[in-house]
């Protein structure tokens, strides 16, 4: 099912022609709970994962102060959703037990930790995605821990694997899962329904005297009418990405010298940006079902993952916002 993004309440190109120059491409992904399977896009679902490729570990340190039980965290989960809408967890929390015992009995809750699936990203799904002549799958997970020395602190760890898939590889049956969590890091398998849309930049991104203009319009009419128009919210790949707020805006370098740029956003919620966020086909959407991934960071901020354009081996930057 596509989803739509309501026009925005305000033509900001028409009345700032300026702004046609910093525009940028972002994908909003849409999740919705469902049942991906490995060769689908999806946010928390099963990952196509080459059987001969390690499952990756996390080395770091993780703050465990309140872990979880992954599997109590996933059975409690199956419970809350509602089976005539066909969200449920398939599967109770004894059969999950009984599924995942060979991937989870053997790990130490001191021993570097399996990562869990955040999102994968099929490039036909998910235009611009970077060097799409080499690559045709983005895969991202994440440490379901808060890490002490992470960059921002106190958040998950993430990995990426940028794939050409061979559809003749034997994939991984049953990729082993971590013994304790954060239960607010475990994203809810769902289903991606990717719209591609047109952002713009922060304001005070944006040069003078562009941004002045922009300031003198807010002025006029009382209240911020920037980040409505300009900035969608939620989970999304490319485009300007953050609405900052905790900091001001300013440039993710690389050990390169290179500036990076916005790969992902995981978000607290779907619509952090207010009602005008709402895709078309979601009117009269139960309250309860505007947060399907539940996954929650910070105080609900956004956590934003940046790539270096020069090389998909150089480490990646998050920032919070």
């Amino acid at each position: 099912m596509p989803f739509t993004t309501p026009p925005r309440r305000y033509d900001i190109l028409e009345r700032f022609p300026a702004l046609a120059e910093h525009a940028k491409t972002t994908v909003r992904l849409h999740p919705r709970a469902g049942r991906p399977g490995i060769n689908e896009s999806s946010v928390g679902g099963p990952l196509l994962w080459p059987a001969d490729d390690p499952w990756p570990m996390c080395t770091l340190e993780h703050d465990v102060d309140s872990d979880d039980s992954y599997e109590e965290v996933l059975a409690m989960r199956g419970r809350f959703h509602e089976p005539d809408a066909g969200e449920e967890r398939p599967g109770t929390f004894e059969q999950r037990q009984e599924r995942s015992s060979d991937t989870t009995a053997d790990l130490d809750p001191d021993a570097p930790q399996p990562l869990v699936p955040l999102a994968q990203l099929y490039y036909r799904d998910v235009p611009g995605l970077p060097w799409a002549n080499r690559f045709d799958l983005l895969q991202i997970l994440w440490c379901p821990h808060d890490h002490p020395d992470t960059e921002p602190p106190y958040n998950p760890a993430f990995q990426l694997r940028w794939r050409k898939v061979d559809p003749g590889q034997p994939t991984l049956p049953s990729p082993p899962r971590p013994v304790t969590c954060y239960s607010e890091y475990v994203p809810n398998p769902c289903a991606v329904h990717p719209e591609t849309i047109t952002e713009y930049p922060n304001t005070v991104s944006l040069p003078e005297p562009l941004h002045q203009a922009v300031r003198d319009w807010q002025d006029e009419r009382g209240h911020l009418h920037w980040r409505n128009p300009t900035l969608a919210p939620g989970w999304k790949a490319l485009g300007h990405g953050g609405r900052w707020g905790i900091i001001n805006p300013y440039p993710i370098m690389c050990e390169c010298g290179r500036e990076q740029l916005p790969l992902f956003t995981a978000s607290s919620g779907e619509f952090g940006g207010g009602n005008s966020w709402h895709a078309v086909e979601d009117a009269g959407l139960d309250p309860r079902r505007t947060d399907p991934v539940e996954v929650t960071i910070g105080r609900g901020y956004s956590l934003q993952l940046y790539y270096c354009p020069e090389s998909e081996e150089h480490p990646n930057r998050t920032e919070m916002f």
